[in-house]
């Protein structure tokens, strides 16, 4: 158990940082901070290689801020090959300067591809977008908003 649990943080190690537009790499400036996981309640079950972190759940790590009603941690035949992140349920997400709030966010650590569904909110410095899907590919930093597109940009 205490070896699952670890590599459920050693996840968030590597992951957060990745989640971030300015932090795209483990070796960036948030890697080496400590990462707090909390949540109400965490359901390890080792038969389906997965963690539930239930209940005001959330992970930091520096500035980079991740919360959601659950989330769940999904491996593949061990606990050293995560393949998906999911976080279901008021998900907001920040990295210091920008947040993304939806309703649902999947992160794929194969193919280093975010995205959020239902209700997206994406706050820059002064822009503001919604829709109803947004995608972020880590490797290419393209992102992509779809499904009622609406930007609210402030000028200078």
């Amino acid at each position: 158990m205490y070896k699952f649990l670890f590599s459920i943080l050693t996840l968030c190690a590597f992951t957060l940082p990745a989640l971030s537009q300015s932090t795209t790499s483990p070796s960036g400036p948030n890697a080496a901070l400590p990462v707090e996981a909390t949540a109400d309640d965490l359901q390890v079950n080792t038969e389906e290689n997965s963690a539930v972190f239930s209940g005001n759940a959330k992970v930091v790590q520096g500035v980079l801020d991740l919360q959601a009603d659950q989330i769940t941690v999904l491996f593949e035949e061990g606990v050293q090959n995560i393949k998906l992140v999911k976080a279901v349920g008021k998900v907001r997400f920040t990295n210091g300067t920008e947040t993304a709030e939806a309703q649902n966010a999947q992160f794929d650590v194969i193919s280093q591809i975010i995205t959020f569904t239902g209700n997206v909110i994406l706050r820059q410095t002064q822009t503001v977008l919604t829709g109803n899907k947004l995608t972020y590919n880590i490797t290419t930093s393209r992102s992509k908003m779809s499904g009622d597109v609406k930007t609210i940009f402030v000028p200078k």
